[in-house]
């Protein structure tokens, strides 16, 4: 996943009384008399926090301020907001303030905390002098420090002598109040000695509304937000009896990912649907983690006695096959998805419901901007044979989790491994955050993944930080990871490419030759051959269309060059096919079929047009070439 969307400023409103988050402006037990708005760090995708998050936020904050603040939590509604920044950034949220954050450092490869001056107060008043990274400024500082200015050495009257250049500290009058929270700039030494220059990059904070709330549950939480939750259950629910009732020549289906998202949609289903029954669709990408497989089982297990029907599109081993063709899958290289994600799905569906299908998924517009811009209904250019339609569209992720809390539903037991996002495990769009946590959570995951990352390392001879600092996640580097490349001080190539078949193209007269890096075969070229025209065979020449093919050379000739492209095109497909089938389902006569034993495309003569529609979607061609063909 990458940046998150920003869909203007983000807030949360909280109930004073029962001291829990409202997703509405009312709460259901006291009204909106003790309601008030805490404004966060867009775009406000809130979570609840799980015991294994808190004890994570514990360590983090110990490591640094030296104490426990897991004693504010204990007993409280804890929630995490993650932000834009470099990488991961979570707020902490509690009794109606933000507390401070949770930072992973690209570069130190390790978690960071900072503070409100909320955080900062509620820290102070607890622990006073017997916590870490404190500082006492004099009274003619205070002033200017709350008026924006930056703190010099010499306002300061004492130090804590664990500071270190670049830590977060809290400012604290003479008086014992905290006045402001921000960096240090220089070490204790250069604090306590009074050296010139600035001592503390003080943060900018507006406002500070700290207050101490009681101790809630989830239970309390439900009760708060009741009404506003049930309105939003009607509307998904309309919303899906609606599109079901519009597209009603064609059968209801839910996407499950095994993620709390697709959850809250089979939720939905059941609640809709559950008596006329529906078919569930899993696509097993054979990258997901053991414990999603094992999860979507038990559903299924659970769910078939009562109607519910489940097909699971399974990729099988399509990955590991295609990253001989393709190389490692980056944020901007995803050929993975359309291997294992789209190719199956789109099987499954022609072979279980040829007509189509009107498939409910658990898509939401604080994901990504793509999906912000994406229509609630929508046909998928890949998948010509889904018509997608997301009822939580509109719903933040702590709506989600209240209604999968609501309804008690059974949610995949990552979620309270730290695992943010259930997906593929390696999937290039994770943050380094996410890939230190999966190494940290599933060592024996990370370790798989790891060692075909070290043959790509050698192959495209990278140092080590190609690796440890997710590097092998761009086939371009972006703007912000050259920079870290230059801070590190390493040599790593902007762009590398992996093509295994690749073809030199030249003018000759009023054609164009060809000359490959591999011998042409003819068994496999009359396998594919059709696709770009009508085809005949003379001794070891074939003809498709109007261009040549001299098999048992590296040679072929067309009379342009859009057929010299054609040709290029051909031959990648027939001998770089990872068999995704994306083709397959594109094809308008079925023309096309994946071999059982070789795993690639093979072509009916009969029943090919020469329209080449499959070419519009072969990932060889729209994924691995967008030079060529389109980015898509």
């Amino acid at each position: 996943m990458g940046r998150p969307v920003f869909l203007g400023k983000a807030y949360i409103n909280w109930c004073e009384e029962c001291n829990v988050p409202l997703i509405g402006d009312s709460c259901a037990v006291h009204g909106k008399e003790k309601v008030f708005r805490l404004n966060i760090t867009p775009p406000g995708d809130l979570r609840f926090a799980f015991e294994k998050d808190l004890e994570f936020i514990r360590s983090v904050f110990r490591e640094h301020y030296g104490v426990d603040v897991g004693k504010l939590f204990d007993g409280k509604i804890v929630l995490l907001n993650k932000t834009p920044g470099e990488d991961d950034v979570y707020e902490i949220i509690l009794d109606g303030y933000v507390f401070g954050w949770v930072r992973f450092d690209p570069l130190e490869l390790r978690w960071k905390p900072g503070l409100k001056v909320e955080g900062a107060i509620a820290l102070w008043k607890r622990f006073k002098r017997d916590m870490n990274k404190w500082i006492i400024v004099d009274r003619g500082a205070v002033e200017p420090i709350l008026n924006g200015s930056n703190l010099l050495p010499v306002g300061i009257i004492e130090a804590e002598p664990s500071i270190k250049c670049g830590d977060d500290v809290i400012l604290v009058s003479e008086g014992g109040e905290v006045i402001a929270t921000g960096i240090a700039k220089k070490d204790y030494e250069g604090l306590a000695n009074k050296e010139r220059g600035t001592g503390v990059k003080v943060r900018r904070q507006k406002s500070v509304n700290y207050r101490e709330g009681k101790k809630a549950t989830m239970e309390d939480v439900l009760r708060a937000n009741s009404i506003e939750l049930e309105k939003k259950v009607a509307e998904a629910r309309r919303f899906m009896r609606k599109t079901a009732n519009r597209y009603s020549d064609l059968p209801v289906a839910v996407a499950f990912s095994g993620g709390k998202d697709s959850l809250a949609v089979l939720g939905l289903a059941l609640e809709e649907f559950g008596d006329e029954g529906f078919t569930v669709f899993f696509n097993n990408t054979g990258i997901e983690f053991p414990e999603t497989v094992e999860y979507v089982e038990k559903l299924r297990k659970e769910l078939e006695p009562r109607g519910i029907k489940f097909i699971i599109a399974d990729a099988g081993d399509a990955f590991w096959r295609a990253i001989h063709v393709f190389s490692p899958p980056g944020r901007d290289y995803r050929w993975c998805c359309k291997v294992t994600k789209l190719g199956p799905i789109t099987m499954a569906i022609k072979e279980n419901y040829p007509q189509g299908v009107l498939m409910f998924v658990g898509q939401r517009k604080y994901e990504s901007i793509k999906r912000f811009k994406q229509p609630r209904v929508w046909r998928n250019p890949w998948v010509p044979n889904e018509t997608g339609a997301s009822p939580i569209f509109h719903w933040r992720a702590l709506e989600v989790w209240l209604y999968i809390f609501s309804r008690g539903l059974k949610y995949n037991p990552l979620y309270e491994d730290r695992l943010d996002r259930i997906g593929c495990f390696l999937c290039p769009s994770a943050s380094l955050a996410e890939i230190y946590t999966l190494k940290e959570e599933k060592p024996e995951l990370w370790a798989k993944w790891e060692n075909e990352l070290k043959r790509w390392q050698r192959r495209f001879n990278m140092p080590e930080e190609w690796i440890t600092y997710g590097f092998w996640r761009w086939k371009k580097l972006s703007k912000g990871e050259k920079a870290i490349v230059r801070e590190l001080g390493v040599e790593v190539p902007e762009e590398h490419s992996w093509e295994p078949v690749r073809v030199e193209m030249r003018e000759a007269g009023d054609s164009y030759e060809l000359e490959f890096n591999t011998v042409l075969n003819k068994k496999r070229l009359l396998e594919v051959a059709p696709i770009i025209g009508e085809v005949s065979v003379e001794d070891d020449v074939i003809r498709a269309g109007e261009v040549e093919f001299i098999t048992g050379t590296r040679r072929a000739r067309a009379p342009s060059e859009e057929g010299a492209w054609n040709v290029y095109y051909l031959v990648k497909r027939a001998y770089e096919c990872v068999g995704c089938g994306v083709c397959v389902g594109k094809c308008p006569e079925d023309a096309l079929s994946i071999d059982p034993l070789s795993k690639k495309i093979v072509v009916d003569w009969d029943s090919c047009t020469h329209c080449m529609e499959c070419m519009d979607v072969c990932p060889l061609l729209k994924i691995k070439n967008p030079e060529e063909g389109s980015q898509l």
